[in-house]
């Protein structure tokens, strides 16, 4: 009869979101050799290698992809377990803040989860661009912040690197003898970074035709047919199109959805929803694959 160590399941689906010992033993809290030695030991209670290593990388076998629903359902289970049974005692507030682009569906997702489980828990949420909130969290202003960056901040869990798209409204078309006209949220700093440097390094003509520290006034110069701007994945809108003219503009690489954490306060209530917010991208990716 096998005897599975949760935090040996727990380490297994870290490693197998981030691909790194380091990045997982990081996310977990321990040290790489004790995120080693734990996968070790579940190798050997499975009697099978579930992750192929390589120098670059570390990705799962045929065996270890087999198993991998199979696990989260055990520690999902064992989570909701815990959680009744400290739902009563958890309490305290939770400094959060949220990128603006990003707060929906994870916030009301957030929000129904901690009244159902967590009623005594007080949330007091941000939503500010990701530049604002990752000051906030490095002054401790923030107990944790999800932010989009185009890099992965020291510390992070990365929750998602979603690819970044061209986007314009369904019937605006290019004129290919004309810069492009580009609409640019000032606050969401690296999404213009990535679109700007693309276009540059290119060769590639624009011109500024929005510049506005709001996102909802970039979506509707967009949508108004101005010009063309750059969203991530999942962030969208239904009254936007992404742009499929690979010849008309640069291809853009992806950008970092990370989770950080504050030094001051690492209360129950803060990792309860540490655990919720991670347990939220976790279940976004596997229903995406």
């Amino acid at each position: 009869m096998i005897d599975l160590d949760t935090k040996q399941l727990h380490s297994f689906l870290r490693l197998a979101e981030t691909r790194s010992f380091s990045k997982a033993a990081r996310h977990i809290g321990c040290s790489q050799a004790t995120m080693s030695v734990r996968i070790q030991k579940l190798e050997e209670a499975f009697g099978a290698r579930l992750f192929e290593r390589s120098h670059h990388e570390v990705k799962l076998t045929a065996e270890g992809s087999d198993l991998l629903p199979d696990i989260r359902s055990l520690v999902d289970l064992q989570d909701r377990m815990v959680g009744r049974l400290q739902s009563k005692r958890i309490i305290g507030e939770v400094r959060l803040g949220i990128a603006e682009g990003l707060e929906t569906p994870l916030l009301s997702g957030l929000l129904g989860y901690m009244l159902r489980n967590h009623a005594a828990a007080e949330l007091d949420v941000h939503c500010l661009p990701s530049w604002r909130l990752q000051q906030m969290t490095e002054s401790r202003a923030l107990d944790l912040a999800v932010v989009a960056l185009h890099e992965e901040a020291p510390a992070a869990a990365v929750l998602s690197r979603p690819q970044l798209h061209w986007v314009r409204a369904p019937a605006f078309a290019l004129d290919p003898s004309m810069p492009i006209p580009v609409a640019w949220n000032t606050d969401n700093c690296f999404l213009q970074a990535a679109a700007a440097g693309a276009l540059d390094d290119g060769g590639i003509a624009y011109r500024e035709v929005l510049r506005s520290a709001d996102p909802r006034v970039v979506q509707a110069a967009v949508e108004a047919e101005m010009g063309v701007t750059v969203m991530a994945e999942g962030t969208i809108p239904r009254s936007l199109s992404v742009m499929s003219e690979p010849s008309a503009l640069p291809p853009l690489g992806r950008g970092c959805i990370q989770l950080l954490e504050g030094l001051d306060r690492r209360s129950e209530a803060v990792a309860t929803v540490k655990r919720q917010i991670e347990r939220a991208y976790t279940e976004a990716e596997a229903a995406a694959a």
